[in-house]
């Protein structure tokens, strides 16, 4: 496979990771210009939006959002970078659907100029793991790392929006998917396998919001599943998975169940292992992570 070189790109950070992880914020800002990529803010924008609180309801208001978002990025003059997958899920839609539906595009524009906006459809949507899989590569990522973390296993969750719907959004396929591994394994970690790896972890559709009862038993589920493989940690790229498997594991716990699985966004174990410090990219769980840290890291 030809890598294609890596660039600049404007950066979409979403909703949960400025507001509630910054350390995976850091992390991100951190790690990418190690590997030759520059990030760029996105001054003025907005939820991505969502499908369960705007498409679902109307369909053109959450393409206005979207391409709005998208928008920012094209005056920017550079492909659009989600970190969140629900984020990368509705932004490459909408840009996929707006670039070939005109009637459409004519009717979100009407709109978006009346904020002085256009949507032109002159650049790409992509999610982080693309961008470190298919821009940077494997190899440039094991040479950027000073600490391997031989040894340690790890649970790779790609989440739903990551992957589906399948037939245009990672280029990968959907039923095994391979990239999230690779990059988990580049810092010389082995993934593990376990059942059911490509199922739901209960948080997404407004499901943790509107009913925490079902959200967990999902949860629960999953992480039965997990505990399988024996695994060191949870690894995720997507920061409502990560909330999900953080918070709910704490959530399970609470009600006396023995759930205690460290959980990382990829770039926090990335940063780590490039020597990065742990206050800034990896400090904030409320599931212990200091354990695995310091057996892998050596850090307290």
């Amino acid at each position: 496979m030809m890598l294609l070189p890596a660039t600049d790109y404007a950066l979409y950070t979403g909703c949960i990771i400025p507001l509630r992880y910054p350390d995976i914020e850091n992390s991100i800002r951190e790690t990418m210009p190690l590997l030759g990529v520059n990030v760029y803010d996105m001054v003025g924008a907005g939820c991505c939006p969502p499908g369960g609180a705007f498409w679902s309801v109307e369909e053109i208001s959450g393409l206005v959002q979207s391409a709005r978002n998208i928008s920012i990025a094209e005056s920017m003059n550079k492909d659009l970078m989600a970190v969140c997958n629900g984020c990368f899920c509705y932004l490459k839609n909408s840009n996929l659907l707006l670039k070939n539906d005109q009637e459409k595009r004519e009717s979100v524009n009407n709109i978006l100029n009346k904020v002085g906006r256009k949507y032109q459809g002159t650049v790409s949507v992509y999610h982080l793991v693309e961008v470190l899989y298919d821009h940077i590569g494997t190899e440039k990522i094991k040479k950027a790392t000073k600490i391997k973390l031989d040894g340690a296993k790890a649970a790779v969750h790609y989440g739903c929006h990551l992957l589906r719907p399948s037939d245009h959004l990672m280029a990968e396929n959907p039923e095994k998917p391979h990239k999230l591994d690779a990059l988990v394994e580049a810092l010389g970690m082995e993934s593990v396998y376990y059942p059911k790896k490509l199922s739901c972890c209960g948080a997404g559709g407004g499901m943790r919001g509107n009913n925490p009862d079902v959200t967990l038993k999902i949860l629960e589920k999953k992480l039965l599943n997990i505990k399988y493989s024996d695994p060191d940690c949870i690894v995720t790229a997507c920061p409502f998975c990560f909330l999900q498997f953080d918070l709910g594991q704490k959530g399970l716990r609470d009600r006396g169940e023995d759930f205690c699985i460290p959980v990382f966004y990829y770039n926090q174990l990335l940063g780590l292992s490039m020597g990065l410090p742990k206050e800034r990219i990896a400090s904030l769980s409320e599931t212990p992570r200091d354990g695995f840290i310091k057996k892998f890291y050596g850090v307290d």
